[in-house]
């Protein structure tokens, strides 16, 4: 075995027992876990010297996920819908980068018009917009998949219209979900695109609706809230 293996070897089983004797002392596991990396770390900034060659052993550091909070509402659900074609954009939004703290707080790039691109609302029938988000793949693979499903009540000839105009359309969806979240759904780069079906019903208490459904994979982010200081034209503030 080389010098360097048998020092990185060293160095691990040290970190290890110093991660025990934490866990141990302070009878939180979690704790002894964190203090891993943070000696590696405090090592590095203090003496300029790494304890791990980095292409060898990189620790993965995770977050805890906390639960709604007692005695706090959690309501399901959207109350309203903002569209806007992905060739509206002049530059990739949401990106990566546009997320700080699980938000996204940059507004978009818009093309110049006339007429200035603006996000034009859905009617959203009560209790019927619903966004999904899967992280799917195996480990090395994965990459998210974001959905959207709504419905808007009725028939006429301006809802004809305007459905006309999502023909081959993708598009990014701004939505306020029922505890006044703003999300947003899609990518400029990668829109969704909807699945169009209406129905009459088959008797005067049958639901005449319009229900719209979207799907699209290899996303690089979950649909994600949207910082209330983000001001877009023609969506609603939080």
């Amino acid at each position: 075995m080389k010098i360097k293996g048998i020092y990185s070897l060293i160095a691990g089983l040290t970190l290890l027992l110093i991660g025990a004797l934490v866990a141990v002392s302070t009878e939180n596991v979690l704790l002894g876990v964190a203090s891993i990396p943070a000696v590696t770390a405090g090592f590095q900034y203090a003496t300029g010297y790494q304890l791990f060659d980095m292409k060898v052993a990189v620790f993965t550091t995770l977050a805890s996920i906390p639960r709604t909070k007692q005695q706090t509402l959690n309501p399901g659900g959207g109350r309203r819908l903002f569209l806007m074609a992905t060739d509206n954009f002049g530059a990739e939004w949401p990106k990566k980068a546009d997320i700080v703290d699980g938000e996204i707080t940059a507004a978009p790039t818009l093309v110049t018009g006339p007429p200035s691109p603006t996000f034009v609302e859905v009617q959203v029938s009560d209790n019927s917009l619903k966004l999904d988000g899967a992280l799917k793949g195996p480990t090395g693979y994965q990459s998210w998949e974001q959905a959207l499903e709504v419905k808007i009540a009725g028939y006429t000839k301006e809802q004809c219209a305007a459905i006309e105009k999502l023909i081959n359309t993708e598009i990014v969806a701004v939505s306020v979900l029922n505890d006044g979240t703003r999300t947003v759904s899609g990518t400029s780069f990668s829109g969704l695109q909807f699945e169009i079906m209406h129905t009459t019903g088959a008797k005067g208490s049958d639901r005449r609706e319009w229900t719209l459904k979207a799907k699209q994979d290899g996303y690089m982010h979950n649909y994600m809230p949207l910082a209330d200081t983000v001001t877009i034209p023609g969506v609603a503030a939080a």
